[in-house]
């Protein structure tokens, strides 16, 4: 999990540019020039902080780095709001600057809403060890089918922006060629392009090329599925995953001779925390899909729209798979299946 420090830096940006948009759509609504052009200022130089340019102090100096999985998604969602919000300041539309401010505010709430920036450990003991065993076993499941849901849901949204699902990782790999965004006219809206492309360069590094095949041919699978049965999108994306037999190979660990209760009750606590702390990242890749949906609309480029939720999709099913530990790779946290074999290990 990301540093809380460090969430809260990219929480204080998300703040001082939602503020930013609210002047600019003040302004321009009180026809204020000189208001308007001050906004606009401002957020030049806060997207040339982010691109390194500036230095606000919005973001600390020694920030995670791509393999931090919880700050990379939230700086993606950042950015693409920041895109966003860049180019809804060039057109100076005031239906697109309230839809930024909007964007804006769910992004500040996704990352300062209380008890997302930290864990606490439940601490609870079993009374026994057959309890111990009962109460992994569940928490087990109910990780394995939450990882399951959350990842269908976001699939879902970022299918409807995917014209051919079956050449996903052909989507992502245009997103290094020309994606079709032309040539910007403004200053703010070649930031826009630059931020853009900054926050897809990040996903790029969470999803690797082997991971971005296997990705393509698990999402291949899981929207086969759906065309013959739309509502089966858990279910299907538990078995494009390998949940179900993950369940199996655990629980006849948990019925192993020699268990200690304690080690079990922490296990259980551990899979309570990575439970949450995976719903606060599919929460930041659904926004991040929806933002970069309407980044794509704004630049008037379908094939970006494509290629940008191809990439988001795959870095919800990489990191599904992560948390449940099912591929085995990549490790970027310790998954469901980690902690439940080390909890039961001799």
């Amino acid at each position: 999990m990301a540093p809380r420090q460090h969430l809260e830096a990219l929480s204080r940006s998300a703040r001082s540019l939602r503020d930013l948009v609210g002047e600019l759509s003040s302004a321009l609504a009180e026809d204020d020039d000189e208001g308007a052009a001050y906004a606009r200022d401002g957020l030049t130089r806060l997207a040339r902080d982010t691109l390194g340019e500036d230095r606000l102090g919005f973001e600390p100096a020694d920030a995670p780095g791509p393999a931090d999985p919880g700050f990379l998604l939230a700086s993606v969602a950042r950015d693409l709001a920041l895109s966003g919000a860049l180019l809804s300041a060039e057109a100076g539309d005031p239906g697109r600057l309230h839809e930024a401010e909007s964007a804006l505010d769910r992004l500040e709430g996704a990352l300062t809403a209380p008890g997302r920036l930290g864990f606490e450990g439940s601490g609870g003991r079993s009374p026994d060890l057959p309890s111990a065993i009962t109460a992994l076993r569940l928490e087990c499941a109910g990780c394995l089918d939450h990882i399951a849901e959350r990842t269908a849901g976001v699939a879902a949204a970022a299918l409807t922006e995917i014209p051919f699902v079956g050449r996903l990782a052909e989507h992502v790999k245009r997103l290094g060629d020309d994606l079709g965004l032309g040539a910007a006219a403004g200053t703010l809206a070649r930031l826009a392009v630059r931020v853009l492309e900054r926050a897809l360069t990040a996903l790029r590094g969470l999803v690797t090329a082997p991971l971005l095949e296997r990705a393509g041919r698990a999402v291949a699978g899981y929207a086969d599925g759906l065309e013959q049965n739309k509502g089966a999108g858990a279910l299907l994306m538990a078995g494009v995953l390998g949940v179900e037999r993950t369940k199996r190979d655990l629980t006849a660990r948990l019925a192993a001779d020699g268990l200690d209760s304690a080690r079990l009750d922490r296990a259980t606590a551990e899979l309570t925390e990575l439970s949450d702390g995976f719903g606060r990242r599919m929460d930041l890749i659904a926004l991040a899909v929806s933002l970069g949906a309407a980044v794509a609309a704004w630049l008037a480029s379908p094939l970006a729209a494509g290629a940008v939720a191809a990439l988001l999709l795959a870095a919800a099913v990489v990191t599904a798979a992560d948390h449940a530990d099912t591929w085995r790779r990549p490790v970027l946290v310790r998954g469901v299946r980690a902690v439940v074999e080390e909890a039961t290990t001799p």
